[in-house]
C-alpha cells in the first residue's frame, strides 16, 4: 500500500495490546465508488484474558471489533476472532474487512477487545487515524491530436 494513502497513530489497547489500522482501496474493478477495505493489525497480551477456544468458551476473549469514530458516535464496521486458545503475548494479529462504504477524508478508527460475555474495552482506548482516498473515476478517456 502506498505510504501516502495512510497515516497511522498507535495507542495502547487495554490489557497491553497495540493496534494499527491501514485503509486500502479495494482492488476490485466492480467496486462501487467509495468502497474500501480496512486492513488491521494488532498485538495483544492474552496472559490475563486468555482467548476462547473450542474447549474454553466462558471468561475468555472472543473477538476484536473495529469501529469508525469519525462522527463522534462509534459505528461498528466489522469484527474478527481472537486467535483460538492464545494464552500469552501475540503479535501481528490481522484481518481485512469486506468492502465498506467510506467517505473520503481523515477518519478515526478504533479497535476493541470483547470477552465471550459481551464485555468490551473502550473504543477510545486504542485509536488510529487514516486518510481514506477518494474513489477513482468510473470512466476516463483522452484524445491526443
Amino acid at each position: 500500500m502506498p505510504t501516502n494513502a495512510r497515516k497511522i497513530l498507535k495507542r495502547a489497547l487495554p490489557f497491553a495490546a497495540t493496534a494499527a489500522i491501514a485503509v486500502t482501496m479495494a482492488a476490485l474493478t466492480s467496486a462501487a465508488p467509495g468502497q474500501h477495505t480496512l486492513s488491521v493489525s494488532l498485538n495483544y497480551d492474552f496472559t490475563t484474558d486468555n482467548a476462547c477456544s473450542t474447549s474454553v468458551t466462558k471468561a475468555c476473549l472472543q473477538q476484536f471489533n473495529i469501529y469508525d469514530l469519525t462522527t463522534g458516535t462509534p459505528v461498528k464496521l466489522f469484527t474478527f476472532p481472537a486467535p483460538s486458545g492464545a494464552t500469552g503475548p501475540v503479535t501481528g494479529i490481522s484481518a481485512t474487512s469486506a468492502l465498506l462504504p467510506l467517505k473520503a477524508g481523515v477518519h478515526t478508527f478504533a479497535a476493541t477487545a470483547q470477552m465471550a460475555d459481551g464485555t468490551e474495552s473502550s473504543p477510545n482506548a486504542s485509536t488510529a487515524t487514516a486518510t481514506v482516498p477518494p474513489g477513482s473515476p468510473a470512466t476516463f478517456s483522452i484524445t491526443v491530436n
